[in-house]
């Protein structure tokens, strides 16, 4: 009797611990998803923070702007392409755009001011000195492929040749602009 009473006792502890362990596992797994979630959100509050205050370097102001992010140069680190508002940074021909290179600690440092720039602005599969080339669009002349010459991308996409909408690589990245 002992024995069955031992047994009974057993199987049922165990069914417990069986039964609790899944609902352990899941608040186990919950609280990672939270963890990653809370350290996704403060690195990227980080990385806003860091992009504003180079902007405002450079502006000298608290102009408004969009910002897309992308690795333009292949190094895993997401250059930030932002396209200035307001009427000292836009005209009749577009508004200007500043490229900044991301740094390993989520800081960036300035790198390219292009002026007249409109959406959209994509991202191409097409490398020239080792970045990404940028399709933009110049209010009054049309899409314009811009090319990093080593150093800057082009102050003035006016300048440049209109480009066939048939060059466009059809993977191209949407970084402003409506999607189609």
């Amino acid at each position: 009797m002992y024995l069955k009473s031992w047994v009974l006792l057993s199987t049922a502890l165990l069914l417990n611990a069986c039964t609790q362990l899944p609902e352990q596992s899941i608040q186990l797994l919950n609280t990672e998803v939270i963890s990653n979630t809370e350290v996704n959100n403060q690195s990227s509050q980080q990385r806003d923070s860091n992009l504003k205050q180079s902007v405002h370097a450079y502006t000298k102001d608290s102009s408004t702007y969009e910002v897309a992010f992308d690795d333009l140069n292949g190094d895993g680190q997401q250059e930030a392409l932002v396209l200035l508002n307001g009427l000292d940074w836009c005209g009749s021909g577009g508004c200007t755009m500043l490229i900044f290179k991301g740094k390993p600690n989520q800081t960036f440092e300035f790198l390219s001011k292009t002026t007249l720039v409109d959406s959209p602005v994509y991202s191409t599969t097409y490398v020239s000195n080792g970045w990404k080339q940028l399709l933009v669009y110049s209010r009054k002349h049309g899409q314009v492929m811009l090319r990093f010459d080593g150093a800057a991308y082009p102050f003035n996409p006016s300048l440049l040749p209109v480009e066939a909408t048939k060059s466009a690589p059809h993977n191209a990245k949407l970084l402003f602009g409506l999607s189609e």
